[in-house]
């Protein structure tokens, strides 16, 4: 939510309640799900967790999905800044420089990663037994998409700076986050946080794998 919202004059009242009111039905939820056995968090505990009627919880979320698809968006958004903050403005200027950069990009994916586990594993959960939510699905291309763009922009000054091959457009990119998603999925598939030495393992084996 933007804070200057509370106090802009062109936002309606009734504006500024209904942003409060999913801001704090989305704060209730992330609560819960942190706790143990989230897959358990039904949709009455949320809203007894806000102070708001089941039925208002609602008129905002159709289902538990839905609730936790939006918790999602607003950690990608996070994610994406993260990322622009780490990578910054300054091209590496050489390859010790650059090998940095790279390691901060994974990093903020990694904790991107422990940040939204539970989610994740709930979502994953709830698609198996339930089938394949399309905005699940659509949600997850665009965050895959957005991290290429990034990670594609990254991997350029490596090239430049003659650390990396060169290669068509977009494979190392492809190749890297491909590396952190199947580390990912490697530990969502055993209940684990992402491993401590898992952004320096990746970044250690691609550019082994993609260096000169």
């Amino acid at each position: 939510m933007n804070p200057d919202s509370l106090t802009d004059p062109s936002v309606t009242l009734r504006t500024r309640f209904r942003t409060a009111t999913r801001d704090a039905i989305l704060d209730a939820a992330a609560a819960l799900f942190a706790a143990d056995e989230a897959s358990h968090v039904r949709m009455e505990d949320i809203a007894a967790r806000a102070g708001i009627a089941v039925g208002t919880l609602y008129n905002y979320f159709e289902d538990r999905t839905a609730l936790i698809g939006a918790l999602l968006d607003a950690r990608s958004e996070r994610l994406c800044a993260a990322l622009d903050t780490a990578v910054g403005t300054v091209a590496p200027a050489d390859a010790e420089a650059f090998e940095a950069m790279l390691l901060r990009f994974v990093t903020v994916v990694g904790r991107h990663f422990d940040d939204s586990r539970v989610l994740l594993s709930v979502i994953a959960e709830d698609g198996r037994r339930r089938g394949i939510d399309a905005s699940a699905a659509t949600r997850r291309r665009s965050v895959l998409a957005q991290l290429h763009t990034r990670a594609g922009r990254v991997l350029a000054h490596g090239v430049r700076l003659r650390v990396l091959r060169r290669a068509e457009p977009g494979l190392h990119a492809a190749l890297l986050i491909g590396m952190v998603r199947g580390l990912v999925l490697h530990a969502l598939d055993r209940r684990r946080s992402f491993p401590a030495q898992g952004a320096a393992q990746v970044v250690r084996t691609f550019l082994r794998g993609a260096g000169q």
